[in-house]
């Protein structure tokens, strides 16, 4: 590798779309992702031919900025294009150390928190440079969001060491009745394995050819209601939307609440203060689900609440995450992190944080069992 005058470090080729292929190797190192790269010369080049001086360039981002947007016409030479693609790359990781460049789609230079298209800026500065000021904003709340992103990770890898509370007998689920579906050249779809490990094609995401393959589920979501009021002090409202859908509250008197939204073609769950899930999470061709699939969700998840599985930890950071987990009585589960749903209020999510902060590490105390089924 190679140093330089302009950016502080070594410079390295640019990260290939396929260079993550070579960590099947046992023999070869992997590498360090790139913080600078090379290639950029000729916009350098360019610059000081024109006034400019690189090396201010270089660790003034925004004095960058409004060089490219007086010079625009320099994009019409591909070759210069991508060298200033690289200089702006490069750019951006001298304003912010931890950043590093990635190939995804395109080149991008970025953190775990956030992730910049170098190529798509440089369209931006060039057709809209007005967003110079939301730009700079962008940047002043980069290491905010890195802070975030570690405080998130960090209750995404947290030790889980709660005690759950199981029914004394085991959820039975009832056989599915899973029909044959058939694609349109009559022959029979294999739900759960259609693209064999592969992608699926570009339209298979905007088809939903059989939405109704959920449908057998909906005796487990019944199963499911039965077997916790049988074994749990819980009350069950049922009702019926206005879309037609069927709504089942379950009210414990300790514990998460959970709410219900059967349709015919998923579940909507609502439970704890903030908590969402729906199963499946998408019906689309592309989503290669099955009936069973989804059935485990269902169940690792509701059995899991009425366990004392359940936590939610919000706000999290200056964003205001929602971290939650789903910790199952088998040993394993899940979490996620990001924002809460935006149909939820202010006042709401205000209310939230004040319950989850009265929780014990933001965990919902398990349902009560009977003491005797019901």
């Amino acid at each position: 590798m190679t140093t330089s005058d302009l950016f502080p470090g070594t410079l390295a080729p640019m990260p290939g779309a396929t260079a993550s292929a070579t960590l099947i190797w046992p023999s070869v190192e992997s590498v360090a992702p790139a913080r600078f790269v090379e290639g950029f010369k000729p916009f350098a080049a360019f610059a000081r031919d024109s006034g400019a001086d690189p090396a201010v360039l270089a660790t003034d981002l925004f004095a960058l900025w409004d060089f490219i947007a007086a010079h625009a016409e320099f994009l019409d030479a591909p070759e210069m294009t991508e060298a200033a693609s690289r200089f702006l790359g490069n750019a951006i990781a001298v304003a912010h150390p931890a950043a590093r460049w990635r190939m995804t789609s395109e080149p991008e230079v970025g953190t775990s928190a956030m992730s910049i298209p170098v190529a798509g800026v440089l369209r931006a500065i060039v057709e809209h440079p007005e967003q110079r000021e939301a730009f700079r904003e962008i940047l002043a709340s980069w290491p905010q969001a890195d802070r975030d992103d570690l405080e998130s990770s960090a209750l995404a890898h947290h030790e889980v060491d709660v005690d759950l509370v199981v029914a004394p007998m085991a959820f039975a689920r009832p056989p599915l009745a899973i029909p044959e579906f058939f694609d349109d050249d009559g022959r029979v779809i294999d739900y759960g394995s259609r693209w064999a490990g592969g992608s699926p094609p570009d339209d298979a995401y905007s088809r939903l050819a059989h939405p109704e393959r959920f449908a057998p589920v909906l005796s487990v979501v019944d199963a499911l209601v039965e077997h916790l009021a049988t074994w749990y002090v819980v009350d069950v409202d049922r009702r019926v939307s206005e879309s037609g859908a069927r709504v089942m509250c379950l009210r414990p008197t300790t514990g998460a609440t959970i709410t219900l939204t059967v349709s015919a073609e998923s579940v909507d769950i609502e439970a704890g203060a903030l908590f969402r899930d729906r199963a499946p999470v998408c019906t689309c061709d592309a989503c290669d689900e099955t009936a069973e699939s989804v059935a485990d969700n269902l169940e690792q998840t509701l059995l899991a609440i009425a366990a004392g599985g359940l936590r939610e930890v919000f706000p999290v950071g200056q964003r205001r995450w929602l971290h939650t987990r789903i910790h199952t009585p088998d040993g394993s589960g899940r979490s996620s992190g990001g924002q809460p749903d935006p149909a939820i209020p202010a006042k709401r999510l205000d209310e939230a944080a004040d319950v989850l902060g009265r929780l014990p590490d933001g965990w919902w105390p398990a349902w009560t069992l009977r003491a005797e089924p019901v």
